[in-house]
Parts: C-alpha cells; sequence; structure tokens
C-alpha cells in the first residue's frame, strides 16, 4: 500500500514530463523585429574633409556592427528602414515620420542615436530604444569611448550590442 503511494505522485510527474514533450506543448517565441536607425554624427572640432569621410564611414560600420549583433541573435529581427532623402536618421527624419516607416516596416522596437566628438581622444554617444507597440522608451545608453580608430569604433559597436543584448527590451 505504501509504494501506491509513492507511484501515484511520480506517475503524474511521469505525464506531465511527457505532456510537455509532446509537439504541440512547446511554444517557440518569434524574434522581435526591431529596425535600427543611422545614427547621427555630430564634431564641433572643425575636422577637415578627410576626417569628416572616415567618421562616416566608421559611424556606417558602427550602426551595420548593430544591425548584424542584433539579427544574428534569437530574439531580434532586423528589419530595414528606407528613407527618401537617406539618411534615415533621428537627428534628419522628422520624428514621427522615423516612427511611422519604423511601424510600416513591422518594427516592435526601434534602435536610433548618435555620436559626437567631443575632441581628438573622445568621442560621446548615446542609443536609445523604443517599443513601437508600448509607445514607450525602454532604453536609453549614454556610451564614451576613447581614440579615434577603427578598433575603438569596433569596440564601441560591440559594447553597445552587448548592452541591448542584456536588456529585455519588450516587457
Amino acid at each position: 500500500m505504501q509504494s501506491r503511494s509513492i507511484l501515484a505522485p511520480l506517475g503524474c510527474l511521469a505525464l506531465a514530463c511527457m505532456a510537455s514533450l509532446t509537439p504541440g506543448a512547446a511554444v517557440a517565441t518569434e524574434p522581435v523585429a526591431v529596425a535600427v536607425a543611422d545614427f547621427d554624427y555630430i564634431d564641433p572640432t572643425g575636422g577637415v574633409m578627410e576626417q569628416e569621410r572616415v567618421a562616416t564611414e566608421r559611424l556606417r560600420s558602427l550602426v551595420q556592427q548593430v544591425r548584424d549583433g542584433l539579427d544574428q541573435s534569437d530574439r531580434y529581427r532586423v528589419v530595414i528602414l528606407e528613407c527618401d532623402p537617406a539618411p534615415c536618421s533621428a537627428g534628419r527624419t522628422d520624428p514621427a515620420e522615423l516612427l511611422a516607416k519604423a511601424k510600416a516596416v513591422g518594427a516592435r522596437l526601434l534602435v536610433f542615436g548618435g555620436i559626437q566628438k567631443m575632441n581628438a581622444v573622445i568621442q560621446y554617444g548615446n542609443a536609445e530604444v523604443v517599443d513601437l507597440e508600448a509607445d514607450r522608451l525602454v532604453f536609453d545608453r549614454n556610451i564614451a569611448f576613447r581614440n579615434d580608430s577603427d578598433e575603438a569604433w569596433n569596440h564601441a559597436a560591440k559594447f553597445l550590442v552587448a548592452e541591448l543584448m542584456k536588456e529585455n527590451l519588450v516587457r
């Protein structure tokens, strides 16, 4: 009789485990659609044309690394924003239009931001994420990095992706 009372709860547990393994029981989470706008760049130091060209290319690379980092995760699926005229950034596109374009391509989240050159050594930036369904800011991070080199910009991009991945952006 005692063995029956022990086996009954174990049997229920076994049935519960089997039910969780059936094909219909597992719920797959779809990746969240995220639009990553182009970032803005400000250089109040009055850099020469060659420096501006290099900074513009580094900025494009940073944004592409953020897109790639999010898209390579299981959590996010990057959708592409298109603006005419380009770039599609918070500083160059009307905010209401930018939000509308993100919604039109099916984005749940919109990532945007910018980098400002403080001097020859320091870059300062900000990245934000808006949950378009909840209509609220869900991420706001300041970043700063030393040196104006490809390596420094790449490190900043990796850091930003890591910060985005640490957060639960969809609540």
